[in-house]
């Protein structure tokens, strides 16, 4: 049996947007797992897009004459390819299926929760799945309302790799640091959060800052996924999304209630405590391992980093560090692609 990881062109943007997969395949292929690269999506257009039609049925063809009976294949879903010319690959894995070929579904994202697809897309790929690999309960829970059938395990949270990392001493620290995605339709709050709490200290990295808009003194620039844990000035990392600052809102708020935000795993590989929406599917791992605080709003937000005791900061710093090395080490990857070494045998049944 040969195992295979689907790999596409790492994007390389200044952000943590490659990074989750980036990290999963590098950590698949120290467990033996065989990279397979097929061709990724640039978003250039129309034209763009019918390249990218013969590319994917060109690369999962190439794929069919590589595999044998019993092999396994990972996909890192969705795919870095426009989500309709993804489809194009599905008659070959169907074809591959029926020859004794298995596929795992490792789910980056649901597409549909997101508000950027329709929700039969994520359906389509679901049902071909022989095990799924979900962030959470609740996500696993909306993967068997999209139909999903197959066995699902749960990662439970991100891995953040680094060869190392230096962080600011708690000390040096100060303020709420927000990192990723700053536009409007994702980060609306921060826009909002000068004008209702002036006095809040608050940095912002990452990229689509609104200059003209957003508050200039909070932004500290952007930088790459392994360099930013030592950039980072805060005292805790902030997990909030929407357009505003009461709760979270929108499609981005709401997929919050069942994603596993990477940024998570960046303000904790960064050894950060973190503050996070008390409705977000992470706020328990947050509170149970009391690494951080869950709040209801911003101006809670901005009250738990003005008054939290000293000495309380430093064993909350300490806890986040010691789940920080797990991290940094794969420790949630190693321990789900265990659980799928040990799961094989049931996998080769179906």
């Amino acid at each position: 049996m040969t195992k295979y990881v689907i790999c596409e062109r790492s994007l390389h943007h200044a952000h943590a947007g490659s990074k989750a997969r980036d990290d999963i395949r590098r950590l698949l292929e120290q467990e033996a797992w065989q990279p397979f690269e097929v061709h990724p999506g640039e978003n250039k257009g129309y034209f763009d897009k019918l390249l990218c039609v013969g590319y994917t049925i060109a690369d999962w063809k190439r794929l069919e004459r590589v595999v044998q009976s019993g092999d396994v294949v990972l996909v890192q879903f969705p795919l870095i390819m426009y989500n309709k010319v993804s489809l194009y690959a599905l008659p070959s894995i169907r074809r591959m299926k029926t020859r004794g070929v298995r596929f795992i579904m490792l789910v980056h994202d649901l597409e549909s929760l997101r508000g950027y697809s329709f929700t039969d897309f994520d359906k389509q790929w679901v049902a071909e799945a022989d095990m799924l690999i979900s962030h959470n309960p609740r996500m696993s829970k909306v993967l068997r309302e999209y139909g999903a059938t197959a066995p699902i395990k749960e990662i439970g949270v991100f891995d953040y790799l680094l060869p190392t990392v230096t962080p600011i001493p708690p000390e040096a620290r100060h303020g709420i640091d927000i990192a990723g995605n700053l536009s409007h339709e994702k980060a609306g709050y921060i826009y909002r959060l000068a004008t209702q709490f002036p006095d809040a200290d608050i940095n912002l990295y990452g990229p689509k800052f609104d200059e003209k808009q957003g508050p200039s003194a909070w932004y500290r620039g952007m930088y790459a996924p392994d360099e930013l844990p030592g950039k980072l000035q805060g005292r805790f990392g902030l997990i909030w999304d929407g357009d505003s600052t009461e709760t979270c809102t929108g499609f981005y708020g709401k997929y919050l209630a069942v994603n596993n935000p990477h940024k998570l795993s960046l303000y904790l590989a960064s050894d950060k405590p973190v503050i996070i929406w008390n409705k977000a599917a992470l706020a328990s791992f947050v509170t149970q391992h009391g690494v951080g605080f869950a709040v209801d709003s911003m101006r809670e937000a901005v009250q738990v980093e003005r008054t939290i005791d000293k000495e309380e900061y430093l064993s909350m710093t300490k806890r986040a560090g010691e789940l920080g090395a797990q991290l940094r080490g794969g420790y949630y990857t190693r321990r789900v692609v265990g659980e799928l070494q040990a799961a094989m045998p049931q996998l080769q049944e179906r």
